[in-house]
């Protein structure tokens, strides 16, 4: 008679629990759905952003090499140009300074700017990825001193 009572009580209980509606169902799924869309969201966006970072620094330094170079020759010789092959055809640059990449390198040697016995050194790196970007460098380098004047 006990056992009948507590299974009795149990079945009970059991109609009485509605469970989920499929409102409920679907707003959860929803719910779970919008949570998943924007971890993938946020997933992609770090990555698009990283690559931009990425190229922003190839750059930079592909900018920053070629300033030291100009920076450390013949101030006499220097002139605008820009990185070509052999037969003179304008070059795209890898990471690192290789021909076979998107960089596209060139630089301006600007003569008594700021001031007379000094060039400005305008060093731009361009490439194309969604859009082209560009960014520059600029350095001062003064006319070296006659032998014996120091």
């Amino acid at each position: 008679m006990h056992v009948m009572l507590k299974l009795t009580r149990f079945r009970a209980f059991l109609a009485d629990s509605r469970g989920f509606t499929l409102i409920e169902l679907l707003f959860a799924v929803m719910v779970f759905l919008i949570g998943i869309v924007s971890v993938v969201w946020v997933v992609s966006q770090s990555l698009q952003d990283s690559r931009e970072l990425h190229m922003r620094m190839a750059a930079s330094y592909l900018a920053q090499h070629k300033a030291e170079e100009l920076r450390n020759s013949d101030y006499y010789t220097l002139a605008s140009g820009q990185d070509v092959d052999d037969e003179g055809f304008p070059v795209l640059l890898d990471t690192y300074g290789n021909p076979g990449g998107i960089y596209s390198r060139s630089w301006v040697i600007q003569d008594d700017t700021p001031i007379v016995g000094s060039k400005t050194i305008t060093v731009y790196v361009t490439w194309t990825e969604a859009e082209t970007e560009t960014i520059s460098i600029v350095t001062v380098v003064g006319q070296p001193y006659p032998e014996g004047m120091m």
